[in-house]
């Protein structure tokens, strides 16, 4: 494929889905005065909160709350070291981010304003937010690794962000770059562009971690095998750019328009800019013509006067990706925490308000069961209705190694995990599970 070759259009649709999301996703607040939001102060919600032993430069107090699921959703620190009438920061302030697992749900932005809603925080403003797009091939046909060390040569040059951060090595044949990153550390807007696959996989077990990111992936077409990264067997390089975004300003980011310091423009940047990603592939298109923008470099001429180097093209229709009903964000990847988490949740859960003798025997032997159970936490695949199915077959199946009723076990699976009695007959209660859809 040449360097400026014809990415392939349907029309004026692209014809694979954005693989757009937000990466970080941080708010400076302020809580109701006299109101502290300790980790306590979560758990008389019925959250599971996480505290660690210390707490950050900057904060006395570091916990993360849990989802549902059993997996962390929301990191808070409070409780600033230095305020009071001679400290540095109000007492209330409070910086609250979501972990990336969140940010790869449809509806992130949605969850985020609702838990700051629900607890009332006060003047919040957006202290970062990374936004990133994943892609094998530019859209115009460019391989990325090449685009990059064709950049290193000096074919092109950037507007904005001048100071460069490279990573890569040095082999016989030459260089090869896997990362590199343009602005400082002040830079209201930063850019990053690197092998994501590369930066997943483990060196000395070559697995891949973050599950969701691989969901992603799958879902847009980029990768065939979300466990392996492949596509048609093939190992997959997925490259990344990210914009990060920091501004000290409530609702708004000034930043430079075609490379030049003198010329603003002050970006909306609110929660609400955040809701879909439709909306967020916007900002990110808005992002890179300012930010990932270069020139094919002409000695003598001035870059303003140089021919653009085209990479991206959101002209026309673009579609973003979406998760069905039935497919539920992928776990983290972390050992400790199984596919059954959540199953194991509801089960105690319901065991908590059961009193008959029975019922509780047979919730405290499918618990114990999961718990040894050793099963795999990679969650590369999502659940779906086969996956539930299977789990459910084997709490029929572990509830009938001691001999508990069919009574019990209808009970159980209609109360603990909302089982309509109609699908029932999908269980085979004479010990092995159904085959049935």
């Amino acid at each position: 494929m040449t360097e400026d070759s014809t990415r392939q259009r349907t029309g004026d649709s692209y014809t694979q889905k954005r693989c757009v999301n937000l990466d970080w996703f941080e708010v400076h607040a302020r809580e109701p005065v006299g109101e502290p939001h300790t980790a306590d102060y979560f758990r008389s919600f019925g959250l599971e909160v996480v505290e660690r032993e210390y707490g950050t430069r900057v904060y006395n107090e570091m916990f993360v709350i849990n989802g549902s699921d059993g997996l962390p959703s929301i990191e808070i620190r409070r409780n600033p070291a230095s305020s009071g009438l001679n400290g540095i920061h109000d007492a209330e302030e409070t910086h609250i981010r979501l972990t990336n697992r969140m940010l790869y749900y449809d509806d992130v932005a949605e969850k985020f304003e609702q838990f700051l809603n629900v607890h009332h925080y006060e003047r919040v403003r957006i202290s970062r937010v990374d936004i990133c797009l994943d892609f094998v091939r530019f859209d115009f046909g460019d391989d990325p690794s090449k685009f990059i060390r064709r950049y290193m040569k000096h074919r092109y040059a950037k507007y904005n962000g001048g100071d460069i951060n490279a990573h890569g090595k040095d082999g016989w044949e030459g260089q090869d770059w896997n990362s590199l990153k343009w602005g400082s550390p002040t830079s209201i807007v930063s850019t990053k562009m690197y092998n994501k696959t590369m930066e997943l996989k483990d060196a000395k077990t070559g697995l891949f971690g973050k599950p969701y990111i691989r969901q992603a992936w799958l879902v847009c077409g980029l990768i065939d095998d979300a466990q392996h990264v492949t596509k048609n067997g093939e190992e997959v390089n997925v490259w990344r750019v990210e914009f990060s975004l920091k501004s000290a300003k409530k609702d708004w980011a000034p930043i430079e328009l075609d490379g030049h310091p003198n010329k603003k423009y002050s970006l909306r940047n609110t929660i609400d800019m955040y809701k879909g990603r439709e909306k967020i592939l916007t900002l990110f298109a808005s992002l890179s013509r300012h930010y990932f923008r270069f020139k094919k470099y002409k000695k003598g001429v001035r870059k303003d006067r140089c021919e653009d180097k085209k990479l991206f093209d959101f002209s026309g229709v673009q579609q973003v990706y979406k998760l069905t009903s039935e497919q539920a964000v992928c776990g983290d990847g972390n050992t400790k925490m199984q596919k059954f988490n959540r199953l194991l949740l509801l089960l105690q859960q319901y065991d908590l308000t059961r009193w008959d003798g029975k019922t509780k025997e047979a919730c405290d032997t499918l618990i114990n069961a999961l718990k040894e159970d050793n099963i795999n936490a990679d969650l590369a695949q999502p659940w779906n209705a086969a996956d539930r199915a299977i789990a459910r077959a084997m709490f029929v199946k572990h509830l009938i190694k001691n001999n508990v009723s069919d009574i019990v076990l209808k009970d159980a699976l209609e109360e603990a995990f909302k089982v309509a009695p109609n699908m029932l007959q999908y269980f085979d209660f004479s010990g092995s599970p159904s085959t049935e859809p």
